[in-house]
Parts: structure tokens; sequence; C-alpha cells
């Protein structure tokens, strides 16, 4: 049975874990920062144990005796964690890192990791792991990116190995980024704007008739709560996105506009305005009323 240890267990790494567990892998521990948080150790711990992993009070104990370790921290930390995680890896395991960071941030926490006689594989997650869960596409790289992709694939995961270079997985998911955060805040912005003139279901019906398979106003609802949890993230993430297109010799015009209208929603913090997430847009729309 492969052994997996996690670092960082938020929302990914939970629904990760979920799949893993019930395909058979032994997910076993993992190391949070939060541990060290009096404000939030407790429900760390408790998510943690609910799941029968270990919530271990440092990187040491997490990756003991782990086949697999896997990374799912933010963009900004991805060398933090691979600078904490080093010194406690051996030569026979793989160190998989699944955030979204640029192709330069990724080959650097590779020579990090693969330093301590670890292999380091970069995993670029090709869509929103709800709902998919461990079943998200995922596209592998580094020289144990065949090897990964073998074994994950027993477990049922939706992983593809691309090459031996790291980097190759995260620049495609940068640019694929470009589209998809793009349109997120598109879709928030021509709804804030709307809402401005009363107009949002006028916006939104008009959609639906130029783009029928989509259900717009559905989308709308889930779009916009999904943002409220992630904007943030999503906005730090832009940076890398931009850096990328720079490296590429392509000026990152809309990643740029992305990372600040994401970064606008943010800063808003509406996460504390309600005791839970808004369902439909109109919800959103209210909440935004009493909040910008």
């Amino acid at each position: 049975m492969t052994k997996i240890a996690f670092i960082g267990f938020g929302e990914a790494a939970g629904l990760l874990t979920d799949g893993l567990a019930e395909a058979g892998a032994d997910v076993a521990a993992t190391f949070d920062i939060l541990i060290n948080n009096p404000d939030k150790a407790i429900a760390h711990k408790e998510k943690a144990g609910s799941k029968g992993v270990l919530a271990a009070k440092d990187a040491e104990q997490a990756v003991q005796a782990a086949d697999i370790i896997i990374s799912a921290v933010t963009s900004k930390e991805i060398l933090i964690a691979a600078k904490n995680v080093a010194p406690h890896l051996t030569a026979s395991q793989i160190y998989m890192d699944i955030n979204s960071a640029s192709p330069d941030a990724k080959q650097e926490a590779a020579k990090v990791i693969e330093a301590s006689g670890a292999d380091f594989v970069e995993a670029a997650v090709m869509d929103l792991v709800p709902p998919h869960g461990h079943k998200v596409p995922m596209l592998l790289a580094g020289a144990k990116a065949e090897t990964l992709a073998e074994t994950l694939s027993t477990y049922g995961m939706n992983v593809k190995a691309i090459g031996s270079e790291i980097g190759n997985a995260s620049s495609v998911k940068m640019v694929r980024s470009v589209f998809m955060k793009g349109f997120s805040a598109i879709l928030l912005e021509s709804l804030v704007a709307a809402h401005k003139l009363n107009a949002a279901d006028a916006v939104l019906d008009s959609l639906q008739v130029t783009y029928p398979q989509m259900n717009w106003h559905e989308l709308a609802g889930k779009s916009m709560s999904r943002l409220i949890q992630h904007a943030k993230r999503q906005s730090e993430e832009m940076s890398s996105v931009a850096a990328t297109l720079e490296k590429l010799g392509v000026e990152p015009i809309t990643a740029k506009a992305t990372g600040a209208r994401l970064g606008w929603l943010a800063d808003l913090e509406l996460a504390k305005a309600s005791d839970s997430l808004p369902e439909t847009y109109d919800e959103f729309l209210k909440i935004l009323d009493q909040h910008s």
C-alpha cells in the first residue's frame, strides 16, 4: 500500500485525501502550519482526525516513511514548504508539488528538494478540485513523472506525465489560468456594473440567449460564492501567470487586470460578512452592497 503525506491540509488536500483513502491508499499524516496557530489548531486536528490522518507536530513527523509527499500549500509558500521538508526526506521518496505557481518557482523548489536526494515532480491541477475530488485532471513533469503517474493511476487519479523537465506542466497551467481566472474576473466585473443599473438579471438573461448551453444564473451564483473563498489566492496566483507570459514574450495585459479585479474582491473580505456563503448571485450582490 502506498503511504502518502500532505504538506498543507486545506480544501484541496482534504478532498484528495477522501478519494485516495477510499481507493485504498494510506494517507497517513499531514503537516500544516495551522498546528502552530492557537486559534486554528483544534479545528485542523479535528479535520485531519475525521479523515483518519495524523495532524503531525512538524514536517519531520509527517513525512516519516511516506512514499509520496504532496505539497498543497499556496503559490507564495511553495519554496518555504520545500525548505521546511527537504532536510527530512530520503532518496526513496517522491515530493509532488500540486500548487499553482510559475515554472521558475517550481524549478527553485525542485532544486531544494532534489538536493536532499528525493525526487521532485510538479503537478498542474487542470480543473477545480471540487467536484472531481482526487480524480481532478493533473499534468505531471519531472524525472519520476511517469513512475508517479503509474502509481497514482492505480488509485483512480487522472494524472498524465508530459515530460521530465520541471516547468513544463506549470507553464500549461499558467496559460490556461489566463482564460479561467480571467473569465471569473470578467463575470464578476460585469455583474457588479450591471447591479449598479439594476440589470443583473437582464445581462444574465442575454448571455443565456447567446450561449444557451450554459446555465448562466446558476454559474454566476456558484462562481461568486467560490470567489469569496478563493479571490485572494487566485489574485496572488495571477502574478505567477503574468511572469510566465512575460517569459514567453507575451505582454500580460489581461492577466494583470484579472489579478487586480480579484484582489479588489479579496480586500473586501466578504467571507467574514456572513455565517454562510451565498448560494445565488443575488445573495452575493446583497452582501457586496453592505460591504463595498
